[in-house]
């Protein structure tokens, strides 16, 4: 993620440098989150449930965004040390909630500064590895984008960017495991290349 925000800061920076001395291109008209919403993966992964979709599309002070997103929960049971009263760690079973998003946004609303933070995550090539996980550039059916694992004692997460079109982030996020299949199978349900070419 700190691939990401530097990125984004960049970005920024170049962009302003651009408006002292040249006038902005006018933003892109966004598109409504209603038709980001068609979008969606509509079927849940094995052993979860589908929420309601959520969306949401925002103009202030000449500055717009779109976003369409959707939650997919599933129950589990793990087993964690805890302290007992008698000072002693014991394995026990406890209730747990995975939870795998998928949001899609729409950022042409931002101008030329947000297409070329895009394109920067598109161009970079990179892989950061610790003990407990990694950050990586990937391309996934034809998109680039960062793929991220941590896995702890007791806290394990996945996540995985796409840029489309240089205007779309898709982002998959995974709280409570750290399998990307999941992730790709929900990605993989998305029309990436109908995406692009929305308008």
């Amino acid at each position: 993620m700190k691939h990401f925000i530097f990125a984004i800061i960049i970005a920024a920076c170049f962009l302003q440098l651009i408006a002292q001395t040249q006038t902005q291109i006018a933003p892109l008209k966004i598109v409504s989150f209603k038709k980001l919403q068609e979008f969606l993966p509509t079927k849940a992964p094995t052993g979860f449930t589908r929420q309601k979709p959520k969306g949401q599309t925002m103009t202030s002070s000449g500055v717009s965004t779109s976003n369409a997103s959707v939650e997919f929960t599933a129950p589990k049971k793990i087993k964690e040390l805890q302290t007992m009263d008698d000072g002693k760690q014991d394995s026990v079973e406890v209730d747990v909630t995975w939870h795998a998003t998928i949001d899609i946004a729409d950022y042409a609303g931002l101008g030329e500064g947000m297409a070329a933070s895009l394109q920067m995550i598109a161009g970079m090539e990179f892989e950061n590895e610790t003990e407990n996980g990694y950050e990586k550039s990937i391309t996934f059916n034809n998109y680039k984008g960062i793929e991220k694992i941590s896995s702890q004692e007791n806290s394990h997460s996945c996540s995985m960017q796409l840029v489309v079109g240089n205007r779309f982030l898709v982002n998959a996020t995974g709280d409570g495991f750290s399998d990307v299949t999941i992730l790709q199978a929900l990605l993989n349900s998305i029309e990436l290349k109908k995406l692009e070419g929305t308008k």
